[in-house]
Formats: C-alpha cells, structure tokens, sequence
C-alpha cells in the first residue's frame, strides 16, 4: 500500500536547523563510490511496522554525478541515472536531506505499513548537477521504479 508523505516542509535554501535535522554534521557528507547493479531489482515486502521508501532519480541527465541522501542525519545511499535504492524508516516525522552541488531538504511524516516513492532531480548547475528532492505518487513511482537499476554504494 503506498500513500502520497505529508510534505511537512520542502525547500532548496532551508535554515541551518533543518538542514542541521536532515544532513547531519558537515564532516558526516563522506565521499562515495557508487555503481549500478543491472543483474538484479530487488523490491522487498513492505514491512508491517515500518514505512519502506524508495529514493528514485529517474533521469539520465548528469548520469555520473552522485544525490547522495541522508534521512535525521544518517546517510541512507547515494544515486547516479537511473538508479534507485530503499530503505525502511520508522512511523513520524522526518528530515530528508539530497546533495549534489546544493543541499536540497523535504520533511516528511511516514506512517507503518505505507510505501512512499522520493525522487531526486537533477538541473544543471555552475560546475555540477544541482538536485531537487520531492515525493511522487504510487503510479509515478512504480512506474519510474520498474524501469531503474539498483545503486550499489559505499564508502570511499
């Protein structure tokens, strides 16, 4: 089952507590290695008392260039074109934070049970790609979740 978030808030230049919120410490923003994995599309059941989200970035505009993501602070995985990974997060509110050159940040209150899809844009900016972060309704996000590649990433 898949809801649309509440977005509680949704802005590309947010004052420093929710950037603080959603990124964490400056120093946490760790450099990564990331890949696609082509061979496999992994799409776990949807656990009972958790929320699952999918981080999309649909596009293979800036193909190369990492979205790294961070949810309260803790870095969930990173994106290339047309890639995708998922997490599960606990019930309530929580702060998302997207990087490439920008920090872009989207609040969100996630219920148990509920499937949510964020995509991650990509525009071109001064010297890399700048990103936007937004929810997407379950039929977008299925749809845009069939045709990607699972992201594999790590520490650098």
């Amino acid at each position: 089952m898949c809801a649309l978030p509440m977005v509680v808030a949704a802005q590309d230049e947010p004052p420093k507590e929710l950037e603080q919120k959603a990124c964490g410490p400056k120093e946490k923003e760790f450099n990564y290695s990331a890949d696609t994995d082509k061979s496999r599309h992994p799409t776990p059941d949807q656990p009972a008392d958790k929320a699952l989200v999918y981080v999309l970035r649909p596009s293979m505009m800036g193909n190369k260039v990492q979205t790294k993501l961070a949810v309260d602070g803790d870095w969930k995985g990173v994106n290339r074109g047309d890639n995708y990974f998922y997490f599960t997060l606990e019930p309530g509110e929580h702060y998302f934070c997207s990087v490439a050159e920008n920090h872009s940040l989207l609040t969100l209150k996630v219920e148990a049970g509920k499937t949510y899809y964020v995509q991650q844009h990509i525009h071109m900016g001064v010297m890399k790609a700048r990103n936007e972060i937004e929810p997407m309704a379950e039929e977008e996000g299925k749809t845009k979740l069939a045709k990607a590649h699972l992201t594999t990433w790590g520490v650098k």
